[in-house]
């Protein structure tokens, strides 16, 4: 083993061309020895064992390692001998960087064992040499996630799961010689005994969109003496198609012209497949966004046209009301929450505050069907719980079979300030007097459309100048991190704020205490004080 030379730390690098020269000279010699010693030279390798040919085989991709080796000590050596000319001479003036194209590899005197069609080599043997044929080395990087059009498929790109073997295939132009890797046969779907493709007629094999593309690639190969690469599709015999990526390298001769064509290819069927699957994911999830967007823009205006939108207090016979709604947090559709306060002909106050299920335009429309129905029924003189009979009707019968709703009805006499409700899976209303509050006991009532044809049961209430009422959704206690039973203590501890205060005043108070912000489901809430 050599040891690395020590050098002073603070010692000028010094190179000397004639030096370098000599050194790599050593190791090409080094190269052709190790080159000799990998088995069975061309013509060893009768009709022996299987064992035999596969040593065969192994000793022909260790030599094109060391032929793609001793090319780039070659290009170097070029490089290293231009170094050593008279810089100031304009005839031998050249660029610091040579390239690829300014280079001309020597063509190896080694000529691999003719051992029939062979296994692709490893290039993870080779890693860290500097490779004369670099656009072989990015066949093992993943190709274009984008799924470019032919004439844009000119860079290849790193490695990704989903990709199939690499196949590679050699065209020795000088020697009308061709060899393919089983892999190579396998992509073409082409039977061994018809023989590997003549290179002519690769654009024939690839789909009819993509042979310009691919005679291009191999115009830039043969007449550019080019390496080149780039993504097309092949089409098999059974007519299936085969999506791969190519990289291709010319091999040149001492008069610059390409004397063979090596060529890799990797399957990426399976990798566009899951692009294009991924894309059309992409697109339809774009589509139910804009469909949600516009559901929640017609839900809410819906809303807005139904709902009646008081911005102040309103004076109903022996009450105040004032309501407040709140939407869910941004983003969120549109619920189903409604309220009404109502002054009938016989005298008395209807008053509702209702929720039904789900969000955007269904929920919308279901709670219009609801409040419409419900004016309607209360007109007829109907009491509050043959009202909650005929919503139920309307919810079993009429509505989508996955919506059901809640609500509370009541019907206020102003004479005897007498209030009759009942609710079907509601929460109770809140009664504050004298500076205290409690939850009203709830009578017996279900969840609308839960059943075809359920009791609702009524309650009456008398109520004294200066209550106040509290009539909410579930949306208003039914926080994060909260849970509803603590929030309505919260609510009920607010009796002495609201002893006194009037309607808007006591909805501000529910507001300050609980917050107007984040609320994870619509919510509205009604205050009615009794004058």
């Amino acid at each position: 083993m050599r040891e690395r030379p020590e050098h002073p730390v603070d010692a000028p690098l010094v190179v000397d061309p004639a030096q370098w020269l000599a050194h790599i000279d050593r190791m090409r010699a080094e190269l052709e020895a190790l080159r000799g010693g990998f088995g069975p030279r061309p013509g060893a390798a009768g009709g022996g064992s299987g064992e035999d040919a596969a040593a065969i085989e192994d000793a022909h991709r260790r030599g094109m390692v060391c032929d793609l080796l001793a090319g780039s000590l070659g290009r170097t050596a070029e490089y290293l001998a231009r170094l050593s000319l008279d810089t100031d001479d304009p005839e031998h003036r050249q660029a610091d960087d040579p390239g690829l194209a300014a280079s001309t590899p020597a063509r190896s005197s080694v000529r691999p064992p003719d051992v029939g069609p062979t296994a692709p080599f490893a290039l993870g043997d080779v890693e860290d040499a500097v490779l004369p044929w670099r656009h072989l080395r990015r066949l093992f990087v993943e190709p274009d996630p984008h799924g470019l059009l032919p004439e844009q498929r000119r860079t290849a790109v790193p490695p990704a799961p989903g990709s199939g073997p690499v196949a590679s295939a050699e065209w020795h132009l000088d020697r009308d010689d061709v060899r393919w890797s089983d892999e190579m046969y396998a992509l073409f779907g082409r039977d061994r005994a018809l023989g590997p493709l003549p290179l002519a007629e690769l654009p024939d094999h690839a789909a009819a969109e993509d042979r310009a593309f691919v005679t291009d690639l191999l115009r830039e190969l043969l007449e550019q003496a080019n390496g080149t690469e780039g993504e097309f599709r092949i089409v098999r015999a059974d007519g299936s198609r085969v999506s791969v990526q190519f990289v291709g390298e010319p091999v040149l001769g001492a008069d610059g012209t390409p004397f063979a064509v090596w060529v890799l290819l990797r399957d990426i069927t399976e990798l566009r497949r899951t692009q294009e699957a991924l894309t059309e994911a992409r697109a339809q999830l774009l589509a139910q966004r804009r469909l949600v967007r516009s559901e929640h823009r017609i839900a809410a205006e819906l809303q807005r046209v139904v709902m009646p939108w008081w911005t102040r207090p309103i004076s109903l016979p022996g009450i105040e009301v004032a309501t407040r709604y709140f939407p869910a947090e941004q983003d969120s559709k549109v619920g189903g929450d409604w309220y009404d306060a109502l002054a009938l002909p016989s005298g008395d106050v209807l008053l509702a505050v209702g929720d039904m299920s789900g969000h955007g335009v269904a929920a919308a429309s279901g709670m219009t069907t609801l409040r419409g129905a419900l004016q309607g029924v209360a007109m007829t003189g109907a009491g509050p719980a043959a009202m909650l009979t005929a919503l139920n009707r309307i919810v079993v019968h009429t509505l989508p079979a996955d919506k059901v709703a809640t609500a509370v009805c009541a019907r206020f006499d102003p004479e005897r300030r007498v209030l009759t409700w009942a609710q079907g899976g509601h929460p109770p209303p809140l009664l504050y007097r004298d500076g205290v509050g409690r939850a009203l006991s709830a009578p017996f009532g279900v969840l609308l459309g839960a059943l075809d044809e359920p009791e609702f049961v009524e309650d009456r209430v008398e109520l004294l100048p200066g209550d106040v009422l509290l009539i909410f959704t579930d949306g208003l206690v039914e926080r994060r991190g909260r849970g509803t039973e603590e929030a309505v203590r919260a609510l009920l501890g607010l009796g002495p704020r609201v002893l006194g205060a009037d309607a808007r005043t006591c909805v501000d108070v529910v507001l300050s205490r609980l917050g107007h912000t984040r609320y994870e489901d619509d919510a509205c809430v009604m205050a009615v004080c009794v004058r």
